[in-house]
C-alpha cells in the first residue's frame, strides 16, 4: 500500500473536491482520480459518491477513513525511523511547570552527558504523562505531582520553597491584592487558603505558572511563587519577596518505567541522579 494514495483519500475526503485535492497536493485531477480508482479496485467498494455539485463519502469510504489516518501516520512514523536508525534518540515528555521550573534550565547540561542522542521534548498534562509512560510512547515523564503506579521509578529532582510576593509598584498591603490563585497541588492549596482566605477571590486561576507570570506582568498582584523563580523575578526587579511559607513547597519529579533495557536512557536517568547529587552536595551545610 503506497501512503500517497490514503494521503490522496483524505485530502478528497476533508475537501470532498477532485479539483481543489488535486491543487493541495501539487498533483493533476486526473491523478488524483487515478489513486482514488485503484483504492477503490483495491477495497472492491466505492469510496465516494460522485453527484454533479457534490462529493460524499461512501458508508465504506467512511469506516476507511479512521483506519486510512492511522495508517498513514503509522507509514509515516516507519519512514521516519528508518531515515534516524543511525541516531537515537530519547523522548521526554513534562508539565509546563516542571518544564519551567527544572528541565528548561537543566536539559542541556543533562544532555551534555551524552553523545549521538537525539532529545525530543513535549509538554503534556499529568493525566497524558500517565498514560504515554505505560504505553511506551515516552521514555521519562517530568512532573509537579508524581502518579501513583507500582510499575514507574520515581526521582524527586528539584525542591523549593513556595514564598508570598508582590509586584514592586503595590503598596506593603499587598496580600489584599493576591488576585492570582496558582495551583501547587491539594495540600499546599489547602495551607495557602487557610493563611490567605483572600486568595479564594482570586480573578485568575490557574494551574499553569507560565499564564500566572503573563497575568502577572499586566495585572499587578501579590502571588505565591517557588523562591527559586521568585528570586528570578526580584533580580530583575519585578517583585519582591514578603514570606516564606516554609515548610510548603514546591517539587519537581522525574517518573520512568522500572524495567528499561535502553542503555542510553539508562546513562540519561544517570546524569539526572548525578545532578541531583552534587545539587545536594553543594546545599549541604560544612562540617
Amino acid at each position: 500500500m503506497d501512503i500517497r494514495f490514503l494521503v490522496t483519500f483524505m485530502e478528497v475526503a476533508k475537501t470532498r473536491h477532485f479539483g481543489k485535492a488535486a491543487e493541495n497536493l501539487y498533483l493533476t485531477q486526473s491523478a488524483v482520480s487515478a489513486r482514488i480508482k485503484q483504492l477503490e479496485e483495491y477495497f472492491n467498494s466505492a469510496l465516494f459518491v460522485r453527484n454533479r455539485n457534490s462529493l460524499q463519502l461512501t458508508a465504506a469510504g467512511e469506516k476507511l477513513l479512521p483506519f486510512a489516518a492511522s495508517l498513514a501516520e503509522t507509514l509515516e512514523q516507519a519512514r521516519t525511523a528508518m531515515n534516524e536508525e543511525s541516531v537515537q534518540y530519547l523522548s521526554i515528555a513534562s508539565t509546563p511547570n516542571a518544564w519551567d521550573m527544572y528541565l528548561q534550565q537543566s536539559l542541556d547540561e543533562i544532555n551534555g552527558h551524552l553523545d549521538d542522542v537525539s532529545i525530543r521534548a513535549e509538554i503534556c498534562s499529568n493525566e497524558q504523562l500517565s498514560r504515554m509512560v505505560h504505553e511506551h510512547s515516552i521514555d521519562l515523564a517530568l512532573t509537579t505531582v508524581p502518579f501513583k503506579s507500582d510499575d514507574v521509578q520515581i526521582l524527586e529532582l528539584s525542591e523549593s520553597v513556595l514564598c508570598l510576593c508582590r509586584s514592586v509598584e503595590l503598596s506593603e498591603q499587598a496580600v489584599n491584592q493576591l488576585n492570582i490563585w496558582l495551583d501547587w497541588g491539594q495540600k499546599n492549596n489547602e495551607a495557602i487558603e487557610k493563611t490567605y482566605p483572600e486568595i479564594k477571590q482570586a480573578g485568575i486561576r490557574t494551574g499553569s505558572l507560565q499564564v500566572a507570570l503573563n497575568y502577572l506582568a499586566t495585572n499587578k498582584s501579590a502571588i505565591v511563587l517557588p523562591e527559586q523563580i521568585a528570586t528570578a523575578l526580584v533580580n530583575k526587579g519585578e517583585l519582591v519577596i514578603l514570606e516564606s511559607l516554609a515548610p510548603l513547597s514546591a517539587k519537581c519529579y522525574l517518573i520512568y518505567l522500572k524495567q528499561t533495557k535502553n542503555a542510553k536512557l539508562s546513562q540519561f536517568i544517570d546524569a539526572f541522579t548525578l545532578q541531583v547529587a552534587t545539587k545536594k552536595g553543594a546545599n549541604a551545610p560544612f562540617s
